[in-house]
């Protein structure tokens, strides 16, 4: 039987990695700190798609604690790994020191867990922030896989972090002969964000779904390249799933859309829609546009569209009211 081991299993994108992992009738293990309200959560989806939630085993995961995770690989027979245990946002500004032990000693030592206990494919989420701060940097066109900036250009500091993680994913691969994939998500939206400075990608809808107000942290003539959460985790998932990899870097694109059309598409839902946006704004944050030919046609899956992801947002927000 094949088990999958899903680190940070109840976290936004974490949980929806599970989900898709369960249609496909797999088995998982779901590690993460322990947060009781993000089971329930978890095991009200799982029933909602029609799976038993026997098929999903849970363990308390501090990555940071090196015992904790041998014992976690040592209890069971595991196929391959999601790592998507990883503090983001605010953590990584505020506490470096505690953001770096989570961020690069723990998936430092997911690596290792690979090597000593055989594992057959490690995927993980890494960032369009590896790419810097502004899209300016790499002109108007799309950026691709094979692109990188100095240092100079990096505001983010979760975005080095995220950088030293693919340098450490090729080390190993070069030396251990690891198979180990990595992605780099774009803004990803969808509804059960938990608490984090990407609020935003949710509230864009699903506060106007409930009759609310929303201020944007952005401009109209901001642009971004967004992807819907369950999307992002299909593509982990796949690349998870398939045989052999052609590539280990992979951008997970989708679509991008700038403030008004933003705007445009959540009125079309909801035409008394209110999004307040900032007035001005020096430059576009982070990159515009992807590339993501290379994911495409290695797993064979494209995307909904920016607007099919709205639409499946409302409505769950709306449902969840």
């Amino acid at each position: 039987m094949t088990r999958i081991l899903v680190t940070g299993g109840l976290g936004f994108i974490g949980s929806n990695v599970v989900l898709q992992l369960l249609k496909k009738d797999i088995s998982v293990i779901v590690a993460d700190l322990e947060n009781q309200k993000n089971k329930e959560k978890l095991l009200n989806k799982i029933e909602k798609i029609g799976k038993k939630t026997n098929a999903v085993t849970f363990e308390k995961l501090d990555i940071t604690n090196f015992e904790n995770l041998e014992n976690i690989f040592s209890s069971y027979t595991i196929d391959s790994v999601i790592n998507l245990a990883y503090g983001i946002g605010a953590i990584c500004e505020e506490q470096p020191l505690l953001a770096s032990k989570i961020n690069i000693v723990g998936t430092t030592s997911v690596f290792d867990m690979v090597v000593k206990h055989n594992i057959r494919r490690l995927v993980f989420a890494s960032s369009e922030t590896v790419y810097g701060e502004k899209q300016s940097i790499f002109g108007q066109r799309a950026v691709t896989e094979e692109d990188y900036t100095g240092i100079n250009n990096h505001f983010f500091t979760y975005g080095v972090m995220k950088l030293l993680n693919e340098f450490m994913a090729e080390k190993y691969i070069k030396k251990h002969g690891c198979s180990i994939a990595y992605t780099r998500p774009s803004v990803v939206f969808g509804y059960g964000r938990q608490n984090t400075a990407l609020n935003w990608a949710e509230e864009f809808a699903s506060k106007p779904a409930m009759g609310h107000a929303v201020d944007l942290p952005f401009s109209k003539n901001n642009k971004d390249n967004w992807i819907y959460v369950e999307d992002c985790a299909e593509q982990l998932v796949r690349l998870c799933l398939k045989d052999t990899l052609n590539f280990s870097c992979f951008n997970t694109g989708s679509q991008t859309v700038d403030g008004y059309e933003l705007e445009e598409t959540v009125k079309k839902i909801i035409p008394d829609a209110q999004l307040n946006f900032l007035k001005e704004q020096s430059f576009t944050p982070l990159i515009d546009d992807q590339d993501d030919n290379r994911i495409r046609k290695e797993i064979n899956f494209h995307p909904r569209s920016f607007a099919e992801g709205v639409e499946c947002l409302i409505k769950e927000a709306r449902e969840n009211k």
